[in-house]
């Protein structure tokens, strides 16, 4: 059985609770993982998981930092090593040191990175994913009150998911609403007022994709689908499509492809992540 476990930082965002088992097991997580953890939590719910590692400090967790140099050193021009990321890097250093002064069955990475398994196995280094882990330390005994604020970290991710979403498609219902009733709203707004309001609103959706990038991209991921379908309501009659129809239908099609992609960015650092990459 492995003494040392580096934790990667895709497995910390979607299975917070392993860090409850760090009075069972040798948790290490390396100083760029804890980088890259702030960095992808800036500004975000996310920031729970940062704050749970601080908690788990006393139980046992180590935070290391990975050696400047080691024998046989990882280089980055390895045709292995193309996908890797800096922190990637450091915990392929750290394991690859603890191998060296503690033997090659002591360091065991887990990540649920397939790139960075691959390069561990290469070097012959161990990894597990983050399911794995979870379910070969279950029977232990936990840190129940670490586990209980990992369930909440759980818990209050997939409450931003779900409300990012929800307040997405509602948002591009009420634009709908709003251009389905274009005319009564444009008699009621001066030529000043249009000017001014006109500008005031773009720069009000750049705030909200700023701030709220996942339910961005779920909202203009729906205007796009409203848009396309807006040609074909209400007969769906397919010989009426004209040039102007299928500009119409291409620029929807534009639109939802953006808002994919803003719904990519929005799920970055997040415990859908994973499955999102998987997808796509």
């Amino acid at each position: 059985m492995p003494s040392r476990y580096i934790i990667d930082t895709s497995v910390l965002i979607r299975f917070p609770q392993i860090l409850s088992r760090a009075g069972n097991r040798k948790l290490v997580i390396p100083e760029s993982v804890l980088e890259e953890l702030s960095f992808r939590n800036k500004g975000s719910k996310w920031s729970d998981v940062s704050e749970l590692i601080k908690s788990s400090l006393s139980a046992g967790v180590k935070i290391v930092k990975a050696p400047d140099s080691i024998n046989g050193e990882i280089i980055a021009s390895d045709s292995h090593a193309q996908l890797l990321s800096g922190a990637d890097f450091d915990i392929a250093r750290i394991a690859n040191n603890y191998a060296e002064q503690l033997g090659s069955d002591a360091p065991c990475v887990v990540t649920d990175d397939k790139a960075l398994a691959y390069f561990l196995s290469t070097r012959n280094i161990k990894s597990i994913s983050g399911s794995e882990f979870i379910g070969g330390s279950k029977e232990e005994s936990l840190n129940q009150d670490l586990e209980d604020q990992a369930d909440k970290v759980v818990a209050s991710q997939k409450r931003y998911l779900i409300t990012s979403f929800v307040l997405g498609i509602l948002a591009s219902l009420a634009g709908n609403l709003v251009y389905s009733n274009i005319a009564l709203l444009v008699s009621t707004i001066s030529v000043w007022g249009t000017m001014v309001g006109l500008p005031i609103l773009g720069l009000g959706l750049f705030w909200y994709r700023e701030k709220f990038r996942l339910s961005y991209g779920a909202f203009e991921f729906c205007v796009g689908l409203i848009m396309s379908y807006y040609v074909f309501f209400p007969k769906f009659n397919y010989s009426g499509i004209g040039f102007s129809e299928g500009i119409q239908i291409l620029g929807g099609l534009y639109v939802m492809v953006r808002g994919l992609d803003n719904i990519g960015k929005g799920v970055d650092g997040t415990r859908f992540e994973s499955f999102w990459k998987k997808v796509f």
